[in-house]
């Protein structure tokens, strides 16, 4: 294993994290008042986040196959929502996972197999609360998060798009996407937006090609590349076709609406 792939690797929390924290940030303020939810008083968890957060960790390295929803359900009677979850507890859970290898506390094996059933869980939470304080878009948007085929961390982008479900956007995320399969997916559907979730590993050529039958198929829809991508050591130039390259998803959504 290359240093390379060791660092994307640990990173993999970290970049969850901070793409539903920015997420969080667009929603707020892309929100309509009128339909505030400010009559609803916040749910105080029983427990602190950093407990919860060594609940999830102690679990996805348990064998046993329910450990993991045992311990959400156990969250979820303590007063963390689904929302919270997914674009907070888990995160940090799995970013603890990666430190956990880089300090040899756990293997390879164990750190993926650990983090690949916190990412699991993530699809089994709801998608249809409004946290209090977040209200649901002020139009109807319809997205499209496309993951490019190789890209190995995709929890940022799966994230992400269940917090723009949350409140209100369509959103169809696509894995292991080639350029053909652009074309397959453009038969049928229409986007305002379509964000492109690429690791440092992607080439240029490949996103070029994918952004180019992007552009073909949905020729008036914002076009964002975004991820692990943008701190590779390659030329960000070549990769033609997008509206932004940028991870700040607050400017990125803002130009959809």
């Amino acid at each position: 294993m290359t240093h390379h792939q060791h660092t994307d690797l640990v990173s993999i929390g970290d970049e969850a994290a901070r793409v539903a924290q920015v997420a969080i940030k667009v929603l707020a303020g892309n929100l309509n008042q009128a339909s505030r939810l400010d009559g609803l008083a916040p749910v105080v968890p029983a427990i602190s986040a950093g407990r919860a957060v060594q609940r999830l960790v102690d679990a996805s390295v348990d064998p046993k196959r329910s450990a993991v929803s045992n311990a959400i359900h156990e969250l979820q009677t303590a007063g963390f929502s689904d929302f919270i979850l997914f674009s907070e507890i888990i995160p940090a859970a799995v970013r603890q996972l990666g430190v956990a290898w880089e300090e040899d506390d756990l293997s390879f094996f164990s750190m993926t197999l650990s983090a690949s059933r916190l990412q699991i869980a993530v699809h089994g939470l709801s998608e249809t609360e409004v946290p209090a304080g977040i209200s649901r878009l002020r139009k109807d948007l319809n997205l499209l998060i496309i993951v490019p085929e190789g890209t190995q961390h995709t929890l940022g982008a799966i994230i992400l798009g269940k917090i723009l479900r949350c409140v209100g956007a369509r959103v169809k995320l696509e894995m292991d996407v080639t350029a053909s399969r652009v074309h397959q997916i453009g038969a049928s559907e229409q986007f305002d937006g379509v964000f492109i979730s690429a690791s440092a590993n992607d080439s240029v050529e490949k996103l070029s090609e994918i952004i180019s039958n992007v552009r073909c198929n949905w020729s008036t829809a914002k076009v964002i590349l975004g991820g692990g991508i943008l701190s590779a050591q390659i030329n960000l130039d070549a990769v033609t076709g997008t509206d932004y390259k940028s991870n700040d998803w607050k400017a990125a959504v803002a130009q959809c609406f």
